[in-house]
């Protein structure tokens, strides 16, 4: 990563990257990411951005939260670090899968302040379809996270230890560009989810998505009337992204990223960098 990017705690220790110059812009990973996932974007969005790509509260390296891991609480405590730093300006929202979970609740707490809201290939809690079970096989293979990661105590029992096994079988499943995701990428990834209790802290916002899918639904019975732009992987959730955040977004657009699965901004950020910018700056006047 280059040198003109700099690393720093906000308010609540939450960790952020910062560089370039411009109108504000918050960018929120997943998991088992963390803010290096947009690293490949930070070159062209710098060119007319200020960047802030954060570690959610709990992933990456930012503190756990002390009040749960609730969106809306989580959102709150990034929404404070931001506005502790920005105090009078309004920002863009990108979230990527948990980032997107997140980034939702903000804009809908803190419309005022939000001039975008950006939600990459996320299934936003509260927005998912019913499913019958047993699953598909192809939906088993895609949701699988959801149930596993939720549950108590065992998935600490079973992935103590062995978090490099699960973070390399998890990323070859879920992507399709193999090349996207940089072996520097992923060695961070897994640096940073193999200290203790960090693959815990993940599994946290899953144990919590019951109570954030509620929440979300209050807050949908007011839809947002911000630009939102829903971007899906073609193999991952795809132009379905756009059907998802219309439940909640008065004002959607979008579409899918050919030749990529779930981690859009690793496996093709040149194409995810061109659909950004181009919705950024048709909204940042």
């Amino acid at each position: 990563m280059a040198t003109k990017f700099q690393t720093t705690r906000l308010l609540h220790g939450v960790r952020a990257i910062v560089g370039g110059q411009g109108t504000p812009l918050v960018l929120l990973p997943g998991w088992p990411q963390t803010a290096e996932a947009f690293s490949n974007l930070f070159e062209p969005l710098s060119k007319r951005y200020q960047f802030f790509a954060l570690d959610p509260p709990g992933l990456g390296d930012s503190p756990a939260p002390k009040n749960g891991y609730d969106t809306a609480n989580v959102s709150k405590i990034m929404a404070e670090a931001i506005h502790d730093t920005l105090p009078d300006q309004k920002y863009h929202l990108v979230g990527h899968d948990v980032g997107g979970w997140i980034a939702y609740p903000w804009a809908a707490q803190f419309q005022s302040r939000t001039k975008s809201l950006s939600i990459l290939d996320a299934s936003v809690p509260g927005f998912l379809p019913h499913f019958q079970f047993p699953l598909s096989n192809a939906t088993n293979l895609r949701l699988w996270q959801f149930s596993f990661n939720a549950l108590p105590e065992l998935p600490e029992i079973l992935v103590e230890g062995r978090e490099r096994e699960l973070l390399t079988w998890f990323f070859k499943l879920k992507t399709v560009n193999k090349d996207g995701l940089h072996n520097d990428q992923f060695e961070e990834y897994i640096k940073t989810y193999s200290r203790p209790g960090a693959m815990s802290r993940g599994f946290e916002y899953y144990r919590a998505f019951e109570e954030s899918a509620k929440q979300n639904l209050e807050f949908a019975k007011t839809p947002l009337d911000v630009p939102t732009l829903a971007l899906g992987g073609a193999s991952s959730v795809g132009l379905g992204m756009v059907n998802l955040v219309q439940n909640f977004a008065a004002n959607v657009s979008g579409g899918s990223i050919d030749e990529c699965g779930h981690f859009l901004p690793e496996e093709q950020p040149s194409a995810v960098a061109k659909k950004l910018l181009e919705f950024l700056d048709a909204n940042s006047k």
